[in-house]
């Protein structure tokens, strides 16, 4: 952990709170981080699911790990008894389609915006998300954010999804400097344990008041 990174800071004035370190980038989530995704990715899986044959109730959905398709097709067989007879990428492109119609809906996590507002004014930016990157882009676009990322990794960039720590790798590369230069911002357990593999210092933005840590690394 960085010297002072015991430092903890008022989420509503988040902004404050990297510019404190010589971080050389910050690296953002993008589900239910930087914008307020919950329900309308929920009614996206769910949309696609009944499109493809399968009924699953919303409530059952909001239980179930909805980025990760291989642990999303188990438990619709383990719990429902269902199985999709599509692939991962016809069912990917059917919840995008409700998705990109649905997005007016979308608004920023307001204190991660201010954060990312005021890291892009000092440094890079990315985000590193497990969503489509068809849809984190015009999401971005929608809730006026888009113009603070030069750099945006989907799922379809890397060949793991969080909690592996390939996203924030890839976001670290393309940015162009070091993993443990890096700060995240993360709102998942899974989130949080890629950027710790990553080598990366984290803020959960769950917590109140926000601090930095740098969680277990690899073995």
């Amino acid at each position: 952990m960085r010297p002072g990174a015991h430092h903890q800071g008022d989420s509503s004035v988040a902004e404050q709170v990297p510019a404190r370190y010589p971080y050389a980038a910050r690296i953002f989530d993008f589900d239910g981080t930087l914008v307020d995704t919950g329900d309308t990715n929920l009614r996206a899986v769910h949309a696609a699911l009944t499109i493809h044959g399968v009924r699953a109730p919303l409530g059952w959905l909001r239980g179930v790990p909805l980025a990760d398709l291989t642990v999303l097709r188990a438990r619709l067989r383990d719990d429902l008894g269902a199985s999709l007879v599509c692939s991962d990428q016809e069912i990917v492109s059917t919840a995008r389609a409700y998705w990109l119609s649905h997005n007016d809906r979308l608004r920023p996590v307001e204190a991660v915006a201010s954060a990312a507002r005021a890291a892009a004014a000092s440094g890079p930016v990315a985000v590193a998300s497990a969503n489509d990157g068809q849809i984190v882009r015009a999401s971005l676009a929608v809730s006026g954010l888009a113009g603070l990322f030069a750099v945006v990794v989907a799922r379809e960039d890397v060949a793991r999804l969080k909690p592996a720590p390939d996203a924030f790798l890839a976001a670290a590369s393309w940015i162009g400097c070091e993993p443990s230069t890096c700060l995240v911002y993360e709102n998942t357990d899974d989130g949080i344990t890629a950027a710790g593999l990553a080598g990366m210092d984290v803020i959960d933005v769950r917590a109140t008041p926000w601090s930095i840590c740098r969680p277990p690394g690899p073995v």
